[in-house]
């Protein structure tokens, strides 16, 4: 890919998705901030106006993920809040948001930092968002049916365990399929459903 002038004001997001492309390309142990400017088309000195160093770089990365992620949960749980299929279309939205973004994945949940809590608590400060997210809906979902709170955290657990697990599968380049992931995410989630 040629290097492209970034926009003015913008340097930061186009470092970001530069970044991204590089590590896509080249691998996360070949990336720098160097190469990122290079490919920017901006000085060697520029990137560090707002990097401090690589480990600060891939930090913003991860974070830029994840707010990407967290912030497609909220918005099919926000649309979807009231639906009868609404677990079925937030693990449709999970695992599509790394089909179309596959690097995301990898790149995501191999951090060392990525903290998973499973218990139905989500007042953890650090608690991975899309996670805390999952919970707090599946449970708001499943108090309706005045469900255990053990069941509950099984049913919570299973779920994020499958989605989890799909997101993975979709992405893996090495997995062939002879159906179309885009159209088959959201029946394959709805063939594992069974009624609260």
């Amino acid at each position: 890919m040629e290097n492209r002038p970034y926009h003015h004001g913008n340097l930061r997001n186009a470092l970001i998705k530069a970044g991204l492309e590089l590590i896509s390309t080249e691998g996360e142990e070949n990336l720098s901030l160097r190469k990122v400017a290079l490919k920017c088309g901006v000085s060697n000195a520029a990137p560090y106006a707002h990097f401090n160093n690589k480990d600060e770089f891939i930090a913003a990365i991860q974070q830029h993920i994840m707010d990407l992620f967290t912030s497609t949960l909220e918005q099919t749980a926000e649309t979807y809040a009231d639906a009868p299929d609404f677990l079925s279309m937030f693990g449709t939205a999970y695992v599509k948001f790394f089909y179309h973004n596959p690097l995301y994945f990898d790149f995501l949940f191999s951090r060392k930092n990525i903290r998973i809590n499973l218990s139905l608590d989500c007042a953890e400060e650090k608690e991975l968002p899309p996670l805390k997210i999952l919970k707090q809906t599946a449970a708001r979902t499943f108090c309706k049916v005045d469900m255990p709170e053990s069941v509950m955290q099984n049913k919570i657990i299973a779920m994020w365990a499958f989605v989890h697990g799909l997101s993975a599968i979709a992405t893996m380049p090495n997995v062939e399929y002879d159906k179309d992931w885009e159209t088959r995410i959201e029946e394959i989630i709805q063939s594992i459903q069974t009624p609260i």
